[in-house]
């Protein structure tokens, strides 16, 4: 059996409480979609998303067969480039 509990709410305390927990789940809701759509991703989080490992991301780096961005020592993927590349077949070549 559950354990079940009442409290008293006024009106307004009622109307308040339900403002905050949309609030809550609104902001949490936009979080996730901003943080599934970010169009920048680095290389920890291509290669999750490729579900790869950072040596093979790498390694396609290196032999050019993934499109990438090199910002000093760092390298960057646009999320829309590698979507294009998956959607081509792109194939590594040896």
């Amino acid at each position: 059996m559950q354990n079940a509990f009442f409290i008293q709410l006024s009106e307004k305390e009622f109307k308040e409480l339900l403002k905050n927990s949309v609030k809550e789940l609104l902001e949490s809701s936009n979080e996730i979609k901003k943080e599934s759509q970010k169009e920048i991703l680095s290389l920890r989080e291509t290669a999750d998303f490729l579900n790869i490992a950072p040596q093979t991301l790498y390694g396609y780096t290196s032999n050019r067969s993934i499109p990438f961005i090199k910002k000093g020592k760092k390298l960057y993927f646009k999320r829309s480039d590698i979507l294009k590349w998956l959607n081509a077949g792109n194939k590594i070549q040896k």
